[in-house]
């Protein structure tokens, strides 16, 4: 039986959910360059904010750490590797590594910030509809010459729409390796590549499939769009948003 995972749009009728998807889009991007430069400080107020809207629309976070699992290794991995990599004054020296003290704060610092923006990313899709977020980002990037913005509009989409599938597929795979026994191996190497080579051929001939199917309904990217509607509502949020976004620069 199928399961649902965080990693798809929820139904719901909170302020986040009635925003303008163009406005989410922007506040996004926003957010996620402010990370990329925020303080300790900011990255506190940030992770303090981004609890806030978890919570407020009831997303399960026991189900969303279990979900990240994968990606906590991707940071563990990152960490070390910025740890054994900076120079500086050294917490602990052997005869062919040494992890300094600047390595340490530079490889959480790296870390945080990566977790806040798949964060704020989780939030986003939770909130907004694929067709929504669709003709949004048509709608922004038609100003943008040479730019085929119904193609990119089609392809951001379907890579919204494949996350849930394969995060489905990989909860798909490990039960089957459960069943098999392959998390009694004592190699993680061995686990993650005996799940990433069927995750990876599983989502391709997905992604392969549903071209031959769009290719026999005749899809076609040019599409109307619908009009825009804004509200004040809109605004204040953009304005606040903004105005966080720059409290995280000067703090």
């Amino acid at each position: 039986m199928t399961t649902l995972t965080p990693f798809h749009y929820r139904h719901g009728t909170s302020r986040l959910h009635a925003l303008d998807a163009r406005f989410k889009i922007v506040l996004l991007i926003m957010f996620s360059l402010s990370i990329l430069k925020a303080s300790v400080a900011g990255l506190l107020g940030l992770t303090l904010l981004t609890i806030c809207l978890l919570a407020h629309l009831r997303i399960p976070l026991m189900a969303l750490l279990s979900e990240l699992r994968y990606f906590m290794i991707l940071l563990a991995i990152i960490f070390i590797f910025r740890i054994i990599s900076t120079q500086g004054d050294p917490l602990f020296q052997t005869s062919w590594v040494a992890i300094s003290r600047p390595g340490v704060l530079d490889g959480g610092l790296v870390c945080w910030r990566l977790l806040m923006v798949v964060l704020m990313g989780f939030v986003f899709v939770s909130t907004t509809r694929i067709a929504t977020i669709r003709w949004s980002v048509q709608w922004l990037l038609a100003p943008v010459p040479l730019v085929p913005e119904r193609r990119l509009a089609t392809m951001m989409g379907l890579i919204v729409r494949f996350i849930p599938v394969i995060f489905q597929k990989a909860h798909t795979i490990s039960d089957a390796q459960k069943a098999r026994c392959v998390a009694c191996r004592k190699s993680p190497f061995y686990r993650l590549k005996v799940l990433t080579l069927p995750l990876m051929r599983g989502v391709f001939q997905d992604a392969d499939k549903l071209a031959m199917a769009m290719m026999a309904r005749c899809y076609d990217e040019d599409q109307t769009l619908p009009p825009p509607q804004t509200r004040p509502n809109d605004w204040l949020a953009l304005g606040a948003g903004g105005l966080f976004c720059f409290l995280l620069f000067v703090i």
